[in-house]
């Protein structure tokens, strides 16, 4: 039995990472169900998506909260410590919790046990579900972790599910077509459960549409059911409005988060916002939204943590893309200084064919987690004439960061990994008002 989370931490990091098909979730509802199914015990909405999840998830959080809502979340990967991923509004789970969870837990995992074989993933969902039962949330909003169909939450029937995006990622697990990705993402879909989505490819589109009608689920879709339009950006923060058919429509609204995709991920949790008062008698008002939104933030997403210094957890080029778009709309005329590291399982000279195009400089660095790719593989996957290898990340970061001035901004990216050793870094150097 365990008696410290770090000895907690060092056993589930321990376990297998890899995401498990074969399964088909029998291992963990086997776990839950010798729990007392906590998962079927408070109200969910269930959130996939190649890109824009943890953006969703944190503006609708915010105005759930709003409300005055006791909101759970399920998050990952986290940046800083584990505990990030399970949040109850804006705390973490303690570590005396994890450690309870954990020793409930532990005696289902061994040989011959229901449990045994579980992975690290599986392991983590278990405790966010034992968590929110016994905190009595008055909603948790449980984030997938790959894919959908047999990603370790499906296990919930939610009030609503979301999907965000599609795009080619994990093709590995997921598969290698943007269709084959789609049924996975579709997964979600339960019963009559009504769907949100906003995304745009048709081949996807078509995928999740036919999910929907199987399981006579309404379904809610950006550009069709419901529009943003009216984006205009200002110093801090970007203006909308939103309007879902001809029934609500919201003027001037407010947020923070930068980037025409981060509008898109707003619209996604407006709608939330109002299918749960239309289908399940939620109170969330209008000044609620407003409210949410303008609070609304996402760590390491587009996140200028020193001046003229991004951090975004970009991993594959649809999310590269959305980066590029949003450092061209937001600094048009100033050149951009990349330090870029990646997971070998990511499409890395994909992303980096896309800097090629438009960085003045790339630095390639590395960092020391599981599935990282050397800087060497990294550095000849970039074409790019004004490149260099500096495998020290913090090295890396120091000799680009002195080029950040009014004409220059350097954007650190690659993987949400290389953010939770990059954030707290520069925190740190911000504190000490250094560059």
């Amino acid at each position: 039995m365990f008696t410290t989370v770090d000895k907690v931490i060092e056993y589930i990091y321990s376990m297998d990472q890899k995401t498990e098909r074969n399964g088909r979730l029998s291992r963990i509802t086997s776990i839950l169900e010798v729990l007392g199914n906590p998962h079927k015990k408070f109200r969910s909405v269930h959130i996939a998506g190649s890109n824009g999840k943890g953006s969703t998830v944190n503006a609708l959080k915010e105005i759930l909260m709003a409300n005055g809502l006791h909101v759970g979340s399920f998050t990952s990967p986290h940046l800083e410590i584990v505990n990030e991923r399970i949040m109850m509004n804006n705390e973490m789970i303690t570590d005396e919790k994890f450690i309870q969870y954990m020793n409930k837990i532990y005696p289902l995992l061994k040989e011959g046990q229901v449990g045994d074989g579980s992975n690290f993933f599986e392991i983590l969902t278990v405790i966010a579900f034992m968590y929110y039962d016994e905190m009595k949330v008055d909603i948790a909003l449980i984030e997938t972790g790959i894919g959908g169909k047999f990603d370790s939450t499906n296990v919930l029937t939610p009030l609503l599910s979301i999907i965000t995006s599609i795009s080619l990622e994990h093709t590995q697990i997921l598969g290698d077509t943007i269709k084959a990705i789609a049924h996975e993402k579709a997964g979600i879909i339960k019963q009559g459960v009504p769907v949100i989505s906003a995304v745009k490819d048709k081949q996807a589109v078509d995928v999740i549409e036919d999910k929907a009608s199987i399981e006579e689920a309404p379904i809610y879709q950006l550009y069709k059911d419901f529009i943003i339009e009216n984006i205009t950006q200002e110093f801090e923060c970007q203006r909308f409005s939103y309007q879902l058919n001809h029934d609500v429509k919201l003027t001037d609204i407010l947020l923070k988060m930068m980037g025409h995709h981060q509008v898109e991920n707003a619209s996604l949790a407006v709608t939330a916002a109002i299918l749960l008062n239309k289908y399940y008698q939620f109170t969330i008002t209008e000044e609620n939204i407003y409210q949410g939104l303008m609070e609304s933030k996402w760590s390491a997403r587009f996140e200028e943590v020193l001046p003229n210094v991004i951090i975004d957890g970009a991993h594959n080029p649809a999310g590269i893309e959305v980066l590029l778009q949003t450092l061209q709309q937001r600094y048009p005329r100033k050149k951009i200084h990349v330090v870029f590291t990646a997971l070998q399982d990511k499409d890395i000279k994909s992303v980096l064919q896309l800097f090629d195009e438009v960085a003045s400089s790339i630095t390639v660095t590395e960092i020391n987690v599981r599935n990282a790719a050397t800087g060497k593989d990294i550095f000849e996957a970039t074409s790019h004439t004004q490149k260099q290898l500096v495998l020290n990340w913090q090295d890396a970061l120091e000799q680009t960061l002195a080029k950040a001035d009014e004409s220059n901004v350097v954007v650190i990216t690659g993987s949400l990994y290389f953010m939770s050793l990059v954030r707290p870094y520069l925190k740190q150097k911000a504190k000490m008002n250094v560059i």
